[in-house]
This record gives structure tokens, sequence and C-alpha cells, in this order.
């Protein structure tokens, strides 16, 4: 019985990792009988230095898309092998500077020649598997950058995991409602007149109107995360001011917070949720349109310069 087969989905990265195992190790076989004291790691940094010329560990790593440490590993390795040289960058003397040697750009032909029968290998490996084997690895990979397997995991465990209470507003929280709104402002914009009115004086600028604050509390007891339901009519209320510490971003509070402002405006009888936020913030619009809201036209210009997106959610279309 092949128990990662049987796994399904369960295993994907396990049988991913065979997979790769398995042609690495047939690809060290070929370049052995090439003639080649080559390492089917090493391609892709090798292929990148004889394309791109010198680089830096950094440049390299991001050019491939693998990790710091993996590319140094593999340039300890090269340069051992006589395949790379580094030395320091002479525009600046903290970095170091990867780039093939002499010997390593002799190689270049003879490798390619290995190259080319290699691809046609392959190639036909990936006909008999079927056409679209590569481009399903692309679309793959796109929604892993789009959405980590980390950010599913964490969206379906919703608060199981998490750890994460949320609770109403309580006076001694009004520091924590500035503090948090506070910080992504800062970070990302500049505060406005609109943002110093509910943040200043929540109580009578939210809540004495009919609106609510809602706060995410962690184990120890600790704000991470806040949000509001700002009233504008018997109808209509705001989702707005909602804002999670940067260090506890990834537990899914953000959610669990817009989740509970949906419901709490559904029992106070709202029709309509709107909110406005910017373009620039991709999370948590990703968020929203998960939720239910839609994007929309403005029907009036934004209290907010910040402001370049409106959306709104209505219960029996979410």
């Amino acid at each position: 019985m092949d128990l990662i087969k049987k796994l399904g989905a369960l295993a994907l990265g396990s049988r991913l990792k065979r997979l790769s195992d398995r042609l690495m190790q047939d690809g060290i076989k070929i370049y052995k009988l090439a003639g080649q004291e080559f390492e089917p790691k090493w391609f892709p940094v090798y292929y990148y230095l004889a394309e791109v010329g010198p680089s830096s560990v950094t440049d390299i790593a991001r050019g491939v898309g693998i990790t710091h440490p993996s590319v140094n590993q593999v340039a300890k390795e090269m340069i051992s092998k006589g395949y790379v040289a580094a030395y320091k960058d002479p525009k600046d003397k903290r970095k170091r500077v990867l780039a093939l040697s002499s010997y390593g750009k002799s190689q270049r032909v003879l490798l390619h020649e290995v190259w080319v029968l290699i691809e046609r290998a392959l190639d036909e490996l990936i006909m008999e598997s079927g056409e679209g084997l590569l481009d399903q690895i692309e679309a793959l990979e796109e929604n892993l950058l789009n959405r980590s397997f980390q950010q599913r995991f964490v969206e379906l465990s919703a608060n199981r995991f998490s750890g994460v209470t949320i609770v109403p507003y309580e006076t001694a929280y009004a520091a924590d409602f500035m503090r948090i709104n506070r910080a992504w402002i800062d970070e990302l914009f500049e505060m406005e007149d609109a943002d110093r009115r509910a943040l200043e004086n929540p109580e009578d600028y939210i809540l004495a109107k009919g609106g609510e604050i809602l706060f995410a509390i962690d184990r120890d007891e600790r704000v991470i995360g806040t949000c509001a339901l700002i009233r504008h009519s018997a109808e209509v209320a705001e989702l707005a001011k909602m804002g999670v510490d940067k260090t506890s971003q990834s537990r899914g509070a953000g959610k669990q917070l817009a989740e509970a402002i949906l419901d709490l405006s559904v029992a106070k009888g709202f029709k309509k949720v709107f909110l406005e936020t910017n373009s620039a913030l991709t999370p948590a619009i990703n968020l929203y349109l998960k939720l239910g809201f839609k994007h929309m036209s403005p029907p009036q210009p934004s209290d907010y310069e910040r402001a370049d997106v409106y959306m709104e959610w209505q219960k029996n279309s979410a």
C-alpha cells in the first residue's frame, strides 16, 4: 500500500517532496553519466549567475524564488567545487557578491548539452502525464502567493486554535481602540479629521449614536484587534476602524471581528453595511470579498482622503 498516495491532499507536501527527490536522484546519475561533477540542486543558482552575472545572495534568492539560507548553502558547495567565486561588492564592502568562476564559465557549453537532453526527457515525461501539468503547478504557486497554506488553515480553523475571544466595548479598552487603529494609519497613511473624531471620543461618536465597538482578546487578555459598527440611519451602518496588531495578524482575529460586526448589524436591524478603504490594503479587501461585500460606486464623496474603494454588504446577498 502506498500510504502517501492514499492520504491524498493531506500528504501533498510529502508527495511533492518525494517526486522532487526522485527527479533529483536521477539528475545526479545523469550528470555522472555525462561526466559532469555537477549537482541538480545547483542548477537555479548556476543558471541565474550565467544569465544575470555577478549578484548578491539576496538578489539570487529573489530571482529564483528560494530562501536566503538555501542560496548560501548551494553557493558554499559550488565554491568548494570551483564553479563559483565570492568577493566583496566594490560599492558596498558589507555585501558579498557571487559570480561564476573561470572554471564555472568554461563548463557552460558542456552543461548546456546535458540540459538539452534533460529538457527533452522531462518534456516526454510531462506529455505522458498530461499536457497541463506545468500550468497546474504554476496555478498552484500563484494561488499560494495570493493566499498561503497557513492563511487558508487559519481561515478554516477560525477561533478553534487561535485562542481569540470577541468582546464588546468597555471604557478600559478606549486606549486600545486608539492604539491599534493609529498604528496602521500612521504606518500606511496619515491621521485625518474623520479618524480623530472616531478614535478620540468613541463613546459619543459611535456608541451614543447606536453603533458598536468590538475587541479581540487573546489568551493573555491582551487586546489584539478591534472593529466598529457606525450607525448612519435606521437601515444603514458602516464597518469601520478595523485593525489587528501586526504580531497577531495570522490568527484570524480580523475575520472573527468582521463576522461578529456583521452579525451585530443583523441583530440591530440594519439592512445594509458599507465600508470605505484603500486599494493598497489588499488582504483586507480580500477578506471583505469573502464575507460577501461587493465593490460599488460610492453614493457620495468620502470623508477620508485615502478612501478609493467603496463596498457594500447585505444579509440576503452575502
